[in-house]
C-alpha cells in the first residue's frame, strides 16, 4: 500500500508517494508565486493554491494506479490567514506568514499587560506573522471585511472545506495562530477577546491524526477515486519537518532553510523562553516543537541575485556557478558581514522594522564576496536562534537539515563550520511532506508510536565542521550578534 502526502508551502506545493516501508517512490511539485501589492505585504490567491494542491493530488493518485492508497495526508505553512463569508467565499487574498501589515498592532499589543500571558499560554511570540495580530489589523483597518467574515481560517482549512464541506483545523496549525491554549488544547478565551471574536469564528479543533473519508461527490469523481481513502489532517510544516527528519527528542535539532528558515527540537515539555525569543507549538501525544523561525533564508540570496545582480535565480546552472565562486573566499568574506533582515525578522529579535545591511563593504569586495556574506549571514542567523534554543533546552548535538539549502553543498558546509555541529541530510525526500506521510501512516495504524519517525532516516549524508574554520567564525559571529542592538534605533528611524 502507498501513502500520499502534500506539503502546502508559500513558494512551492509538493507531493510525495511512499510505500509501506517508507521508501520514496515519486515526488511532484508546483511553484506558487506570492502577490506583493505593496512593500511588506505578502498574499496568495487561495483558489490558485487549491488548484495547485488538486493537481498534485491528481498526479499522485494517477501514479499509484492499481496500488491501493492507504492515506492522503497534509502539511502546510503556518500563520496563513483568510477571512471567508457565510457563502464560504474568500473576502480577500490569503495573508502569508511574511505579511507585515499588522506590525503596528503587534507593537501595541506587546506593550499591554496581557502580552506576557498571551505568550506563556499560546507559545507564540507577538509578531505581525501571527493570525492574532492579523485579526487586530483587520478589525481596525478593514472593518467591512472583519464584520462580514463568517470564519477566519488557514489555507489548509480552506482546502479541506473544498474537499469535505467542513471547517476543521489540526492542533499544530492552531498552535501557531496565537489564539490557542497549548496546555488545554482549546481556543484561548483571552486571545479571542483581544481579537474581538468567538470560537464560532474559528474551525473545529482536531488531532493531527484526524481524517475524513466522505469526499464531496464531484471532487471524488474528478480525482477518479473509486473507494474511500482517509484524508488525514496532518499538521504544520515545522512540526511535520521534525517528524520527517526523525526528530522526536531534544537532543538533535531539525533545521529548515528554504525561502525562510527555522530551528526546532521536539520535546515532551512545554518550553517557554523567558526572553520570548522562541515559539512552542503542540504536535501530538504530549509532544511540542520548540524553536525559532527566521524570515530571511533563501529569499536573501534570491534578492541579491535578482534585484542587485539582475541575474536568473531559478537557473540552477548559473546559480551553482555563482555559489561555487565563493569557495576560495576565506571565512568572514574578507571582513564583510551581512545582516540578513531584508524582510524584518522573527526569532530571536522579533522586529518587523529590522533592515538588511552589509557591514564592512570596501572597494576590494566583489560579487563573490557579497554572495559569500549573504550565505554566511543566513547561517549566522540560524546559529543565533540555535544558541537561544540551547539556553532553553540544553546542548544540541546534531542538525538534521532540509530545504532548498541542501542543493548547495558549499552552503551546507558553511552552516556546519559556523555552527560547529555535525549536519545530516535525509536524501529520502521533502521533510515536511515525509512527516505528513508519517502522520498518515500513524492515523491508519501502519505505524504505532511517534518515535517510529526515525524510519525515515534510512538515507543520510553527513557534513562535519572544519574546526579551523569554526574557530575563525566564532570571532565573526560575535561581531554579527553585536550589530542588531547597535542598529535597532537606526532601523526604526529609516
Amino acid at each position: 500500500m502507498n501513502s500520499i502526502a502534500v506539503d502546502i508551502g508559500t513558494s512551492n506545493c509538493k507531493a510525495v508517494v511512499i510505500n509501506s516501508k517508507t521508501k520514496l517512490l515519486q515526488s511532484f511539485g508546483i511553484a506558487t508565486k506570492p502577490i506583493e501589492p505593496r512593500p511588506g505585504w505578502n498574499e496568495q490567491n487561495a483558489d490558485e493554491i487549491f488548484k495547485a494542491v488538486f493537481k498534485l493530488l491528481q498526479q499522485s493518485i494517477s501514479f499509484c494506479k492499481e496500488e491501493k492508497i492507504a492515506s492522503i495526508s497534509f502539511s502546510a505553512a503556518m500563520h496563513s490567514f483568510l477571512p471567508v463569508d457565510k457563502h464560504h467565499t474568500p473576502l480577500m487574498n490569503m495573508l502569508t506568514w511574511a505579511d507585515l501589515r499588522s506590525a503596528k498592532y503587534a507593537h501595541r499589543l506587546k506593550q499591554e499587560p496581557l502580552a506576557k500571558e498571551l505568550y506563556e499560554t499560546t507559545g507564540v511570540p507577538i509578531h505581525a506573522m501571527s493570525p492574532l495580530c492579523k485579526l487586530l489589523w483587520l478589525k481596525h483597518e478593514e472593518k467591512n471585511i472583519y464584520k462580514n467574515a463568517y470564519k477566519f481560517i488557514s489555507i489548509k482549512e480552506f482546502i479541506f472545506f473544498k474537499l469535505f464541506n467542513k471547517y476543521i483545523i489540526d492542533h499544530s496549525i492552531a498552535a501557531a495562530t496565537g489564539l490557542f491554549d497549548e496546555k488545554n488544547l482549546c481556543w484561548y478565551n483571552e486571545a479571542l477577546k483581544a481579537a474581538g471574536i468567538t470560537k464560532q469564528h474559528l474551525s473545529e479543533l482536531c488531532p493531527v491524526e484526524h481524517y475524513e473519508t466522505q469526499l464531496l461527490p464531484a471532487i471524488k469523481k474528478k480525482l477518479n477515486i473509486e473507494y474511500e481513502i482517509p484524508f488525514v489532517l496532518g499538521g504544520s510544516d515545522g512540526a511535520m519537518a521534525n517528524l520527517g527528519s526523525g526528530i522526536t527528542n531534544a537532543v538533535n535539532a531539525a533545521v529548515t532553510v528554504g525561502t525562510s528558515g527555522a530551528v526546532r527540537i521536539t520535546s515532551n515539555k512545554y518550553l517557554i523562553d523567558k526572553r520570548q525569543r522562541l515559539f512552542c507549538y503542540y504536535i501530538t501525544d504530549g509532544l511540542y516543537i520548540t524553536g525559532g523561525a527566521i524570515n530571511n533564508g533563501g529569499i536573501a540570496l534570491q534578492w541579491l541575485i535578482e534585484k542587485i545582480f539582475e541575474d536568473d535565480f531559478k537557473n540552477e546552472k548559473k546559480l551553482n556557478k555563482l555559489l561555487q565562486s565563493t569557495a576560495t573566499i576565506k571565512p568572514g568574506a574578507e571582513g564583510l558581514i551581512f545582516l540578513p533582515y531584508i524582510l524584518g525578522e522573527r526569532s530571536p529579535v522579533w522586529d518587523e522594522m529590522a533592515k538588511g545591511s552589509f557591514i564592512g563593504l570596501t572597494t576590494t569586495h566583489t560579487k563573490s564576496h557579497l554572495i559569500k556574506a549573504v550565505l554566511e549571514g543566513v547561517c549566522f542567523s540560524i546559529v543565533d536562534v540555535m544558541k537561544a534554543l540551547e539556553e532553553t533546552s540544553g546542548t544540541i548535538k546534531k542538525i538534521y537539515l532540509s530545504g532548498g539549502i541542501i542543493k548547495s553543498e558549499n552552503w551546507v558546509q558553511l552552516l556546519a563550520d559556523i555552527s560547529g555541529k555535525i549536519i545530516l541530510i535525509n536524501e529520502g525526500g521533502d521533510a515536511s511532506a515525509l512527516g505528513a506521510a508519517f502522520i498518515g501512516m500513524k492515523a491508519t495504524g501502519l505505524v504505532k508510536k511517534i518515535n517510529e519517525a526515525k524510519l525515515f532516516l534510512s538515507n543520510t549524508k553527513t557534513f562535519k565542521p572544519n574546526r579551523a574554520n569554526h574557530n575563525l567564525y566564532e570571532k565573526y559571529f560575535k561581531i554579527y550578534i553585536s550589530l542588531y542592538p547597535k542598529l535597532k534605533d537606526v532601523f526604526n528611524e529609516l
